[in-house]
């Protein structure tokens, strides 16, 4: 399972999701984790379903200047797991353009 620890957080990403998703889009666990760093992201529940754990879409630019949208959900104070990463929906792309 890939682990990245950052900002006193450890960032885990199940082994099999993230070579699904890395070789669909080619988007590192680098790249994702760093949507957080973006001082403009937005972050919401996502409750499109009905999950078993309080889950989060955080939309952001990543260091490679891509606009992501990171599916994930706290496990523990300093823990984080990474569902799944892909790019924003027009919905998506105008909230985050008008937060700017």
């Amino acid at each position: 399972m890939p682990i990245l620890f950052k900002h006193g957080i450890y960032f885990y990403w199940n082994d099999n999701k993230f070579k699904l998703v890395y070789d669909n889009t080619e988007v590192s666990f680098d790249e994702v984790v760093s949507v957080f760093d973006d001082p403009y992201q937005l972050t919401n529940i996502d409750s499109r379903f009905d999950y078993d754990e309080l889950r989060m879409r955080t939309v952001g630019m990543s260091n490679q200047g891509r606009l992501l949208v990171v599916a994930w959900v706290q496990t523990s104070d300093d823990e984080i797991t990474i569902i799944t990463v892909f790019k924003p929906v027009n919905t998506q792309l105008r909230e985050y353009q008008n937060a700017r």
